[in-house]
């Protein structure tokens, strides 16, 4: 290795951790913050109370985190799962099939995907208290996912565009019908790219508060975010308790952390194409 490549290699390492620094102090603080009294100035695992038993904060009681948990896992793969049923045969007719209004539905979709969901939250609201579906766990997965399967669509069909067409033939030619061409032939080779929207379209749902903290009422079905939301913006809307808010906050990032580990390999390796029998 000559000076160059040394230093260069040496370069990237140190902005790395430069960049890597801010990161890495947060987390301490957060973790200092977690086991800090700040009425009393001490040092304890008070905070992390909710681990063992439900609290009361302000006036308004929440529940152990454990079931919260168990929410927060089901959510996510409920929205995950709708996500995929809907965005995989959409994008697959897009690419591949001619049809009526194609044109315009393709701009629909992008109109769709690029409206900013807040502003619909008040007709959502209207809509979801008409149809008696407030305060249920149903309404808050109907709305998360119908918010991203209009861009998950639209990646999904790019991927289906890529794949080249004599795969799906050479299946045809082979006896295969259109579906099993599908699941046997194009799937196979874009699994990195579903991956990849599987994983944002779970780490999306992990992340989804606002939608929790309007629709749900009762405690016990909210999820780590709309937990923590809660926890942070009591009904009097004032922060109440930085060591307990840290302590929650930095619980709710050690199982996003842990799900990155798994999946970062097949986040960067997200390609397309292949050939018949791969």
């Amino acid at each position: 290795m000559n000076l160059w490549k040394f230093s260069k290699k040496n370069l990237i390492h140190f902005f790395m951790i430069l960049l890597m620094l801010p990161i890495v102090f947060m987390i301490i603080w957060l973790f200092v913050s977690s086991v800090y009294n700040y009425n009393s100035g001490r040092f304890s695992w008070a905070n992390w109370q909710f681990l063992t038993r439900s609290f009361e904060l302000e006036g308004i009681s929440f529940p152990i985190i454990w079931p919260i948990v168990l929410n927060t896992v089901v959510f996510g793969l409920l929205i995950t799962v709708i996500d995929l049923l809907v965005a995989i045969p959409a994008a697959y007719a897009f690419s591949r099939l001619n049809f009526f209004g194609k044109g315009f539905a393709l701009k629909f979709l992008f109109i769709m995907g690029s409206f900013p969901g807040i502003t619909l939250l008040i007709t959502s609201f209207f809509i979801m208290m008409y149809l008696g579906l407030l305060n249920t766990v149903f309404a808050v997965v109907v709305l998360s996912a119908a918010g991203m399967i209009p861009w998950h669509v639209y990646i999904l069909k790019g991927f289906f565009d890529e794949v080249s067409w004599d795969l799906e033939f050479s299946g045809m030619i082979d006896g295969c019908s259109r579906f099993k061409c599908l699941y046997q032939i194009i799937l196979p080779n874009m699994l990195s790219g579903i991956s990849a929207i599987a994983i944002y379209a779970f780490m999306g749902a992990y992340g989804e508060w606002l939608l929790i903290k309007l629709f749900i009422f009762d405690n016990t079905k909210l999820t780590l975010a709309g937990y923590l939301a809660k926890v942070i913006f009591t009904d009097d809307d004032k922060v109440t308790n930085i060591g307990l808010i840290t302590a929650i906050g930095l619980f709710y990032t050690i199982p996003i952390g842990i799900f990155y580990l798994f999946t970062q390999s097949t986040m960067m390796k997200v390609t397309i194409g292949g050939s018949k029998g791969v």
